[in-house]
């Protein structure tokens, strides 16, 4: 078990760096961007990495401070909802430096608000 959870982690990390992250939204807090290489895309769903680069540092739950995160995304276009089941914090910008916490969760989707970097990422991919 734990051998198959580092070579789980060592495969995140080395994705990381062969990504090819585009950006869709800007803001003074942070820049938003998604793989270019979707993970699947079946009957108007996407899974797809997205990656969050803070301008500035942010403090965790834990008192950790991180700089990107990246998210296993589903993106449901035919209800235009989105979710997320695996987060993982960085240290350092665009999902590099040590790992500061993982999170897995089941998959539940929320509605996608008007005007958010969610929407702006929905209008770029379900097409």
């Amino acid at each position: 078990m734990k051998n198959s959870a580092l070579f789980i982690s060592l495969a995140m990390t080395c994705f990381a760096a062969h990504a090819e992250w585009k950006s869709y939204a800007k803001n003074t807090e942070v820049e938003e961007f998604f793989d270019t290489a979707y993970i699947s895309k079946e009957s108007g769903t996407i899974k797809l990495w997205t990656l969050s680069n803070y301008v500035s540092p942010i403090t965790t739950l834990e008192g950790k401070e991180i700089l990107s995160e990246k998210s296993l995304t589903t993106l449901d276009c035919s209800s235009q909802k989105i979710g997320a089941e695996k987060i993982i914090k960085y240290e350092k910008k665009s999902a590099q430096g040590n790992v500061v916490s993982e999170m897995e969760t089941a998959l539940r989707l929320s509605s996608i608000r008007s005007g958010s970097a969610d929407q702006i990422l929905k209008e770029k991919l379900c097409r």
